[in-house]
């Protein structure tokens, strides 16, 4: 078992991540793991977990959390074991065995101590590669949850200054081995940080001698004179004084090795950026086919693990695997080497080309959303923190001969929707380089120009709105967000007339033999386009799924994580074949004589589901259990806190029945299907999760997922499960068109998303058509009789029937355009019907706030503007349309803790009591229980078969329970659900727990909708 403290707390065993239940349990583990192998009295515990004011119950919490402890380290071995396992208890305390290494902190304070005996005996390069590997155990700031928390202050100190030594140490054994001239960068921004640090300093004055910079190092020593004397009264120290002398008097002694640079190969002419793609939320949503599980059509090449893997060009031939970290999807080619990201880790792995070897991993220091090589440097996308999106806020640039960080490069701001609906998609590219420029996609989907000589952002390109970009022989191309593609002229920063492409989804993109090729992985197709003279459009049949392509050795090459497979393009004749059958293949590069391509780590048939997004079973019981459920939920990005919390309440579910369904025994497995590089769910490790689920027999059901997004592919895979369609109840997916027809539903989608002709999914959260009633029975409470319908035809049918139903009259409907710029014309048209409510759907981006105002200033302040949650979030909305938001009404599906029933009170005080004085947990984690709770019921009434198991699961009624009542109608919804109405009532309200999207607004009712009122 190995225990991570440098960053977030970690547990894993054996590679499987080690689920540690909410904060307090986890404080407590980070507690026992600062005293490993010591006894800590319940006393000190409860000082450290409570501080000075504990509760009256602290010991008995305490012993409950021990316990629970206990069970997450030891899996799903028998009670009796769990004395023999590593947490202990001694007297009146608790020891945790720890063994050496088990920690990464020890680790890292051994490898560091090993590097320092290394370079003082004269070994500086190997001391260099050992102190790399060092601080590549870092994942983020040391003790990262407990940033706030008195018990670890001190160890976080220590460990920070262990870590900047560490870099000290670094720097001198690269200053040893002549690399002054690339650490420059790196040093600068470490005197930024720590401007009294002297050791850096010196570092950087001595970096600056030897790169003929002496007057640069003579300024750095008298900054951190000035400074010392302003702040501390103090002189710089003797060592300081005598590198500046020697400096004034260029004393020989200064002058280091000669630098030593990698040698960098040949520019090849079709040399390209890795260009890798994955599915589109609107499209995912839009449109899904059938998916079957493969296990036939040859055997697939299976690379054990994160893993990079060599193709042979001209075969596809496996040549070579190299082994990689959790989850790799980016790569590239280029600077002599090959380059791997794998956003879980934070880290880019660099392969030698020749010996098909890893020759070191490094931290981003960041969450990376990119990876692009070229004009001489790496550069890695900087995901926006507290977004969830895979847009880069920024690109840092690191030394190829040294992955030393030498810049960050700030981007244009982000704003608003751009943040949300290219956020799944972690191998669209958004990074592309030329021999003379860096090309990067704005948080704002605009396009910004870097200068890679002097780092900096020097232009950018008006009027697109990129989700994806290319550059290759001398081009550069985006896919826009209207299904486009658009070059941009290199020379003048100009776009090109958009080439409209009738594709399903447009994602990665390649430039090579004088066209531009495109990924349409729901089309199951490559798009090709020649542009000149006239833009002639072919389409280049493969599988659905496709989504990394790149080009070079004379061909495009396509990976298909989800068909098992790679292609090979000819483009002189258009005709693709597979050339390769390799287990979940991703991102794609081509160069230094091989395809390169990573590759997710496969289910495995050891273990109930893959330790690379699955927890360890967690079960109580005696023996195994016969059957496990699982839950598919965002367990990275800005949704972890509330996905961690429906975690806790399935588990505590299960505790409650004694992890048994009936005459069953059950476990649980909480499984994520997210990626840090996405931001949220990832599409393809949707597909991954629901592959997995189908093919393992011991599930028999899945509580998830939590994104409609994701659902829409897993669906499929699921319903075509070995032994009949598997269990799915979501407690928040709320898209229509996952189980039921709308206005605009594409002919035969719904038979395309239930293959089998059989149902197996179900949802506890009112969907959108219920919002949409929601909307109609707030309009006729709030008295208001003449309603003008300003929406899509998603909401603004099921909105007029159940108006019409309520005995509403309809004055007008309308579309309207997002991206109008004055909304005058269409304010001064409701305004004529004399309507007293308006429904407005769609969404708040671009210029939703411009609609509001122009409403506003047209029908006055008496008439009721209504719309749907994705009108928000409030604070963006106010910020838009500014006093004309206030008194709008929001809604939102589901309700609030304080409106649950008083069943669903009473599990939330026996939930709260088991964490320990952490903050109400999120709503989400009512939702989580009853979706847990319905599902081990139809469990128990099932014969254990799959389909026996979805049969029950379609026919529960609920009276009295966590939510109310419950019944299904046939297609697998809600006949009645909630809907929470919330209303704007201006900035400076403070925002309920979870529901920052509702800050500046107050929950103005509760409505029960009734799919009835749509018959």
């Amino acid at each position: 078992m190995q225990f991570g403290i440098l960053g977030p707390l970690e547990v894993s065993d054996e590679g499987r991540r080690v689920e540690i239940g909410g904060h307090k349990q986890r404080a407590l583990l980070a507690s026992l793991l600062l005293h490993a192998n010591e006894v800590v009295s319940l006393d000190r515990l409860i000082d450290e977990l409570w501080g000075e004011t504990p509760p009256p119950t602290a010991a008995k919490t305490l012993q409950a959390q021990v316990s629970r402890l206990r069970r997450s380290l030891n899996g799903d071995e028998e009670p009796a074991a769990h004395m023999l396992g590593p947490l202990e208890t001694r007297g009146h305390g608790y020891l945790l065995k720890v063994e050496p290494g088990q920690v990464d902190a020890d680790r890292f304070q051994g490898m560091l101590e090993e590097a320092r005996r290394t370079r003082a005996e004269g070994k500086p390069e190997e001391a260099a590669e050992e102190l790399r590997r060092a601080l590549a155990l870092w994942r983020g700031p040391a003790l990262a949850d407990f940033a706030y928390e008195s018990f670890a202050q001190t160890e976080i100190a220590r460990l920070d200054e262990l870590q900047l030594t560490a870099l000290e140490e670094r720097i001198e054994a690269d200053l040893a081995l002549g690399r002054h001239t690339e650490l420059i960068g790196e040093l600068e921004a470490l005197v930024a940080r720590h401007p009294l640090r002297e050791r850096l300093r010196g570092q950087l004055m001595l970096a600056l001698y030897r790169s003929d910079r002496q007057a640069e190092a003579l300024h750095v020593y008298q900054e951190i004179r000035l400074a010392l004397a302003e702040e501390l009264g103090l002189e710089p120290s003797q060592g300081l004084q005598r590198l500046e002398r020697q400096i004034l008097e260029q004393d020989p002694e200064l002058a280091g090795p000669a630098q030593k640079l990698r040698a960098r190969p040949v520019r090849r002419r079709a040399r390209l950026l890795v260009l890798a793609g994955a599915l589109l939320l609107a499209a995912a949503v839009g449109a899904v086919v059938v998916l079957l599980l493969r296990d036939g059509g040859g055997a697939a090449v299976t690379i054990a693990g994160g893993n990079a893997g060599a193709l042979d060009p001209r075969t596809g031939e496996l040549l070579a695997t190299i082994p990689l970290g959790t989850s790799p999807t980016s790569i590239a080619v280029g600077e002599g080497s090959v380059w791997a990201l794998d956003a879980d880790d934070r880290t880019v792995s660099q392969i030698d080309p020749r010996k098909r070897t890893l020759v070191r991993t490094f931290s981003t220091g960041s969450t990376p959303t990119d990876l692009a090589v070229g004009a001489g440097a790496i550069w890695i996308g900087n995901g926006v923190r507290q977004e969830r999106t895979a847009l880069p806020e920024s690109v840092s640039r690191f030394a190829p001969e040294s992955a030393v960080l030498d810049k960050t490069i700030p981007l244009s701001p982000a704003s608003g929707a751009a943040l949300v609906w290219v956020s799944q998609d972690s191998l669209r590219p958004h990074i592309a380089v030329t021999d003379a420029a860096v090309w990067v996609v704005n948080p704002d989907l605009s396009v910004s120009r870097i200068d890679p000589l002097t780092n900096r952002v020097v232009a950018g390109v008006a009027g697109v709105r990129a989700l994806s970009i290319a550059a290759g022989e001398g081009e550069v191309w985006i896919v826009n967000d209207q299904g486009e593609v658009v070059e941009i002229d290199p020379r003048t920063n100009v776009a090109s007339q958009p080439i409209p492409v009738a594709a399903e989804s447009l994602t990665a993109l390649a430039v090579g033999a004088g066209a531009v090729w495109v990924a349409d992985p729901i089309g199951g197709s490559v798009w090709r386009i020649d542009p000149d003279p006239e833009p002639i459009l072919r389409t280049i049949p493969l599988e659905v799924g496709v989504g990394g392509v790149a080009f070079g050795e004379g061909a495009v090459w396509a990976t298909n994580e989800i068909a098992d497979e790679v292609y090979r393009i000819d483009p002189d004749t258009n005709e693709a074949r597979v050339v390769s059958r390799m287990a979940a293949p991703r991102g794609v590069a081509v160069g230094e004589g091989a395809v390169w391509v990573t590759a997710a780590r496969p289910p495995s048939a050891e273990e109930a589901l893959p330790a690379s997004s699955c927890s360890k079973v967690f079960y109580g019981g005696a023996g195994s259990p016969r059957f496990v459920v699982a839950s598919d939920l965002p367990l990275q990005g800005p949704g972890r806190a509330i996905a961690l919390s429906k975690t806790e309440a399935i588990r505590f579910v299960l505790e409650q029945r004694d992890f048994r369904a009936g005459q069953y025994t059950v476990g649980y497995q909480s499984c994520d299907d997210s990626t840090a590089q996405a931001g949220g769910y990832d599409l393809y490790k949707c597909f991954s999760n629901a592959k997995a689920y189908a093919r393992n027999l011991a599930v028999l059901g899945v509580v998830g997922p939590n994104d409609s997004g994701c659902a829409g592919v897993q669906i499929p895979i699921t319903n075509q499960a070995p032994g009949g369609g598997l269990a799915m109840i979501s407690p928040t997916t709320t898209w229509t068109g996952l189980t039921r027809p709308y206005a605009g539903m594409r002919r035969g989608e719904l038979e395309d998303r239930y293959p089998s002709g059989e149902r197996n999914f179900v949802r506890i959260a009112a969907a959108d058509h219920l919002q949409a009633v929601a909307a109609a029975q707030l309009v006729k409470e709030l008295g208001a009789r003449r309603l003008f319908v300003l929406s899509d035809p998603y909401f603004g049918t099921d909105v007029e029937t159940a108006a019409r139903n309520l005995g509403l009259e309809i004055v007008g409907s309308s579309g309207w355009n997002s991206e109008a710029r004055n909304f005058d014309r269409l304010a001064r048209r409701i305004a004529r019907t004399r309507a007293d409510a308006v429904f407005i759907g769609g969404f708040l981006y671009p210029n939703g706030g411009g609609l509001v105002r122009d409403l506003r200033a047209r029908l006055g302040p008496d008439v009721a503007l209504v719309a749907p949650d994705r009108f928000g979030p409030v604070p963006d909305l106010l910020e838009a349309a500014g006093p004309a938001a206030r008194g709008m009404y929001l809604s939102l599906s589901g309700v609030l803790n304080g409106e649950l029933p008083p069943p669903g009170r009473r599990f939330l005080e026996e939930f709260e009591a088991t964490r320990a004085g952490e903050p109400s947990p999120s709503p989400s984690a009512a939702y989580a229980a009853q979706a847990a709770e319905i599902l081990l019921d139809a469990i128990a009434r099932s014969d254990g078969t799959r389909s026996s198991v979805t049969r029950e699961l379609r026919g529960t009624t609920v009276e009295d329970g966590i939510l109310g009542d419950i019944r299904f109608d046939e297609y697998g919804d809600l006949v009645a659900g909630p809907v929470t109405i919330f209303r704007v009532v201006g900035k400076g309200r403070p925002s309920l727990p979870g529901f920052g999207d509702f800050e500046d607004a107050v929950v103005d009712r509760v409505i029960t909708a009734r799919a009835a009122l749509l018959r």
